[in-house]
């Protein structure tokens, strides 16, 4: 049995640590054995108890940010010679540059999120962007795949930063946990949730930032639709920008921010449409699971989620980033679409292509080739 580890910064719920759930989750364990190392602290919002669960082998550093930056190598080294693995799976920035500057010889892979260019500048700001660049890129170049979870990341690692080991495996969701319900049974799940009986519920998840662009929804929704009671715009998720937003939404009845739910699928299952008019993503998971529950999407017109709209049309539409025109004409055209034809295409498209359990048996084919490659090499050396 091969041991596999992981390495990440901590386990706080987010898209990247429900993918790696997700990949981890479904492992062949007559073949892999699961290993995890976190770096920092785990915040209030940990999965480390599902990942326990689930019988993964966890380590933490628990050290913070500066002290890492003098501490964690030796430490992370320290657990490697323990743990003795035979392949290294990084995620994130910190712990992709740590892996590459190891003198380890096993095959070490990353997964890549975002399309950094993009993603660094609103997220870290101007000043630092152009030094984190060049170290995650000098770090990506040492190791022996990066995988993106587009093709729209994958393509820019390879034409932005002349990346020759990178590859793709799309993002995956969990279809046991998101999957759709009748539509006579919505008003329930509303009632229980609070949202409105009646009408139509369109819904956007994840972080209130700047990169996901809430403001121009809210905007768009108070000049299209105030005040309408037929249209209701619902976010669930909070961030830099949810005070921003609900002063922006006063008094309009049918704007619902909600901060942070524990329960997202229900409130997905409860809705009929979702949008987002994100600036920058890898493969958001916040699509991929308003699909699975079977809602037809608005998105803008970015690379990944092109990519998720061009693998089925029908799944609904896309307008020009930050165009408002283009904006109103496209959420015409899903509402007069039929929304059960939508509907259909998205869960068909979850479940043929970006299912959790595809993503993870593509994983571990990739584990598998780079085990042979490295077997073949060792073989040859010592022929």
């Amino acid at each position: 049995m091969k041991k596999i580890l992981y390495i990440v910064s901590t386990l706080q719920r987010s898209g990247p640590t429900n993918q790696l759930y997700n990949i981890i989750r479904y492992l062949d364990r007559t073949r892999f054995e699961p290993y995890l190392i976190t770096l920092s602290s785990e915040p209030a919002d940990s999965r480390w108890k599902d990942y326990e669960a689930v019988g993964v082998q966890l380590y933490a550093i628990d050290l913070c940010r500066l002290e890492g930056y003098f501490l964690a190598k030796n430490r992370l080294e320290n657990l490697i010679g323990q743990i003795q693995p035979d392949v290294i799976h990084t995620q994130g920035i910190r712990s992709d540059v740590l892996s590459a500057d190891l003198p380890l010889d096993m095959p070490r892979l990353c997964t890549i999120h975002n399309i950094p260019q993009q993603d660094y500048p609103m997220t870290y700001g101007k000043p630092i962007t152009a030094l984190m660049l060049w170290w995650h890129v000098r770090s990506m170049r040492r190791l022996d795949m990066c995988v993106g979870v587009s093709k729209a990341v994958c393509e820019n690692l390879q034409h932005a930063f002349g990346l020759r080991n990178a590859t793709t495996i799309q993002n995956g969701v969990d279809t046991e946990i998101f999957f759709p319900i009748a539509q006579d049974k919505k008003k329930a799940f509303r009632e229980r949730l609070g949202l409105p009986l009646e009408g139509r519920l369109w819904i956007s998840s994840g972080h209130l930032n700047d990169r996901k662009d809430p403001q121009f929804l809210i905007e768009r929704w108070k000049k299209m639709f105030f005040p309408d009671k037929e249209d209701h715009l619902v976010f669930i998720g909070s961030g830099p920008l949810e005070k921003n937003c609900k002063s922006m939404a006063f008094g309009c009845r049918n704007i619902h921010i909600l901060g942070p739910v524990d329960n997202v699928a229900d409130h997905l299952r409860a809705c009929d449409y979702f949008l987002s008019a994100s600036k920058a993503e890898g493969l958001p998971y916040s699509v991929l699971e308003a699909m699975a529950c079977g809602l037809p999407v608005l998105l803008s017109d970015i690379g990944p989620h092109r990519e998720i709209w061009e693998m089925s049309p029908d799944i609904g539409a896309l307008f020009t980033l930050g165009d408002r025109e283009a904006f109103a004409v496209a959420l015409a055209r899903i509402n007069k679409g039929a929304r059960n034809l939508m509907s259909a295409a998205t869960i068909k498209l979850i479940t043929e292509r970006l299912s959790a359990k595809k993503m993870s048996d593509n994983y571990q084919r990739l584990y598998k080739n780079h085990l042979s490659e490295r077997n073949v090499h060792e073989i040859g050396f010592f022929k």
